[in-house]
């Protein structure tokens, strides 16, 4: 039998060779690693346009110190282990190469670090906003290095006199650069008009001008490289220029060439090289593999020590520092990239480059894995202390942080917040965030136009101006009972709900409104746009939230005008559990309003009610004043109770409600099935506004009214 498989085995492999030889010919590998080359060349130049180089001058002293450290710690202490214990073992050439290594493991790109950080989704985390910053200062000492060593190879190889041409040229070609290529990327933007997308003309020849600047920078004496990443970096980042290009080449760049590039970097390492630790003529242990391995492990260790220095200083939390330095010492494709120029360009022997290339995969697959298990941003929004409308103290200020993501949310958001009406017993302060996708960017930022002197001039300027416009003649309509501070983040979509939950626990809010994925038509009848994206944004919020939240499902958009001869109708539908009674103490706001009138309409059963003991006592207390008087305060408050007996007789009555009312208010209730909405839940479409939210925000729903759907804040109790 054993002979049998033998013959089978050899059969298969050679049959595997034929066929093997067959696919890739004499010169496909050459021609393989052509275009690899080539699509590095382009993700350079992506990372190029996405770096905002701003960044830097804003970064805290805190990134910068971490940044420095990143590549200093990990240099200083690998040459002195080189020059005083390894040099000892190693002949000439070996330790001038172990010197290139230890430039390459004390690297720390950002390129590498902004890729890891969008892959766990940490990207606009307080922890990524400092892997990014001290990574973008970590960059500048890497491009400085390199540029020394570029030199001193030139030097080498060509002499003084060429060595100083090459960089005369070099610095000619950088000012070329911000003087001419940059000035004409700013005229470009302002040819194009405002909501319009980059003419593909403009596109296309700057992606012709990027390759003609690799191979200048390449004759001239450079890699090839450096040209496109510096023509990159001078594009503005964002919308309109920078967004049109990644737009552009995203998909072509990480779909097809990046994946190339790396595999043709792996199909230059054979593995079996790893079990080379003996010199093949005497047998002797292989001191120049063995001292490449204590090299790297003490770059990696002295750059984590060095990394977690700067944050324990400033009392971040152990767990934190240990993810940061995590975070400082992955490395990734540029490294990847670099190994194998210099392999290409010394006497590396293929049992080290097998042995620092696999050093480089694990620690691609580790540090991430690592990361996703002991950091879990959302931790810090689970809450224990309670931030809702029903706990405040009674005259006392409500915090409400309103989403905006298009101009129309305005409006509606403004129409709300007016008719919980702000006095100066109660007053509101409300915190407007303008959220932006971020495309066309590596680093996510924030802005806080309160702060900020000067505006930036791109084509979410008109937006920021026009949230900014609104919200101050709102607060002069309420001076002294309301304050708006205007905000602006940049983030991937998947990443926004860090930014709103974060504002939210920074500043101590009662309340998220947050607008419907839907935009219906000005009739309100027909649906104009379904963006999925923010529907998922809605859910994270609502899962991960430090206070209630709110999704305002705006049918006719309009604005209304408050006054006597047009009041605002509000309704309030009332079956009870916490989620009902948020809602309910939130529409008691609305009762000092002149110029709103109130309706409760409160849905019983038939059968009695089903609910604990507890939980009808706190629904008849805070009902009880309604329905004795039919009033809260001094306020005339109508009051109708409904007897139902099923989820189809209440859908039926509230259809009859939809149209009599401008805005109608009710509690979320998730998954909850009570008698008075038997039958409803398994017809949900949208189960982040409950069973009656998603009744009212069905296409079947007649009449324009608004409709406001709370969520108490969850607590860790409540998790």
């Amino acid at each position: 039998m054993s002979i049998v498989g033998l013959i089978l085995a050899a059969t298969l492999n050679e049959n595997w060779t034929k066929t093997m030889k067959t696919m890739f010919f004499f010169d496909s590998q050459e021609n393989l690693g052509l275009v690899s080359i080539f699509g590095y060349m382009l993700f350079l130049f992506y990372i190029g346009v996405k770096t905002d180089m701003s960044v830097v001058h804003k970064t805290r002293s805190g990134a910068t110190n971490i940044g420095s450290l990143a590549i200093m710690a990990p240099f200083l202490c690998g040459m002195a282990t080189l020059s005083f214990f390894s040099s000892k073992h190693l002949q000439s050439y070996q330790t001038k190469i172990l010197g290139v290594v230890i430039g390459l493991f004390s690297m720390t790109p950002f390129p590498v670090i902004s890729s890891t950080l969008s892959d766990l989704k940490i990207l606009n985390s307080e922890l990524g906003r400092i892997g990014q910053s001290a990574s973008l200062v970590s960059e500048i000492f890497s491009v400085f290095i390199a540029s020394t060593l570029t030199f001193s190879k030139l030097y080498e190889d060509h002499g003084l006199a060429r060595a100083l041409v090459c960089i005369a040229a070099a610095v000619l070609f950088i000012l070329l650069v911000i003087f001419i290529i940059r000035p004409s990327m700013f005229w470009i933007i302002k040819q194009t008009p405002e909501g319009y997308h980059v003419s593909d003309n403009y596109v296309y020849s700057i992606l012709i001008v990027t390759l003609l600047s690799s191979y200048a920078t390449n004759r001239f004496g450079f890699f090839g490289l450096f040209g496109p990443f510096v023509l990159g970096m001078a594009i503005p980042e964002g919308p309109p220029l920078g967004t049109a290009i990644i737009k552009k080449i995203d998909t072509f760049v990480n779909g097809i060439l990046m994946p190339t590039f790396v595999t043709t970097c792996a199909m230059r390492v054979d593995l079996k090289d790893l079990l080379c630790w003996r010199n093949k003529m005497d047998g002797s242990v292989d001191y120049f593999m063995v001292q490449a391995l204590v090299i790297v492990a003490v770059c990696f260790v002295s750059k984590f020590v060095a990394c977690m220095i700067p944050p324990l200083r400033s009392e971040m939390p152990l767990n934190d520092a240990f993810s940061l330095s995590l975070i400082m010492s992955s490395k990734g494709i540029v490294e990847m990239a670099a190994l194998s120029v210099v392999r290409d360009t010394t006497e590396l022997p293929n049992n080290i480059f097998a042995l620092l290339m696999v050093c480089i995969i694990v620690n691609t697959t580790m540090i991430p894995m690592l990361l996703g298990y002991i950091y879990d941003p959302t931790k810090k929004y689970t809450g224990y202390t309670k931030r809702n409308i029903a706990d405040l103290k009674s005259n006392s200020e409500l915090r409400v942080l309103a989403c905006i993501h298009r101009p129309d949310n305005i409006p509606a958001t403004i129409n709300l917040l007016e008719a919980a009406y702000p006095t100066k017993e109660e007053p509101i302060c409300t915190y407007a965030l303008q959220l932006i996708e971020l495309i066309g960017r590596a680093s996510p930022i924030f802005i806080s136009h309160d702060l900020q002197k000067k505006k930036k001039s791109n084509s979410n300027t008109s937006m920021a101006e026009k949230l900014l416009e609104s919200f101050q003649i709102f607060e002069k309509e309420f001076k002294g009972c309301l304050v708006v501070n205007t905000f602006t983040a940049v983030s991937p979509a998947e990443m926004m709900y860090d930014d709103i939950c974060t504002l939210a626990l920074d500043k101590f809010a009662s309340l998220i409104i947050l607008p419907f994925h839907r935009k219906w038509s000005c009739d309100g009848n027909s649906v104009e746009l379904e963006d999925e994206s923010l529907r998922d944004l809605n859910y994270r919020v609502m899962e991960r939230a430090p206070c209630s939240v709110g999704v305002l499902i705006e049918r006719a958009q309009m604005t209304h005008t408050f006054s006597p001869e047009t009041p605002y109708n509000v309704c309030l539908l009332f079956i009870g559990g916490k989620d009902d009674r948020e809602a309910l103490i939130f529409t008691k706001r609305m009762t000092k309003n002149p110029h709103v009138k109130i309706t409760v309409v409160r849905f019983m059963s038939l059968e009695g009610d089903s609910k604990g003991c507890w939980e009808g006592l706190l629904d008849n207390e805070l009902l009880d004043e309604i329905k004795t008087k039919n009033k809260v305060g001094d306020v005339y408050v109508k009051y109708v109770e409904e007897r139902v007996k099923d989820g189809p007789e209440t859908a039926l009555i509230i259809r009859c409600l939809v149209t009599e009312f401008d805005l109608i208010i009710v509690g979320r209730q998730a998954g909850i099935e009570t008698p008075q909405t038997c039958g409803l839940l398994q017809w949900s479409e949208y189960p982040e506004l409950g069973v009656l939210g998603d009744l009212l925000a069905s296409t079947d729903a007649a009449g324009k009214a608004s409709v406001f759907v709370i969520q108490q804040q969850r607590t860790a109790m409540d998790i």
